[in-house]
């Protein structure tokens, strides 16, 4: 191989693994902000105080 070739291997190479690398970071983040958009709204719909434990038993009306 010459020495162009083995340039042109290389940085396919290095520009490759840098391509992976961040599609990886976007898609991992992407589904980070899902997760924790996730627990924010179920933290919203099940806010503290609001309701006593549910120790499954029928509440009476209060």
């Amino acid at each position: 191989m010459s020495g162009t070739q083995v340039f042109i291997v290389e940085s396919v190479l290095v520009f490759g693994l840098i391509l992976g690398w961040a599609v990886w970071e976007l898609f991992s983040t992407r589904r980070s902000l899902k997760r924790d958009r996730e627990a924010s709204a179920e933290r919203a719909r099940h806010a503290e105080g609001q309701h006593g434990a549910d120790d499954g038993r029928p509440q009476p009306p209060q």
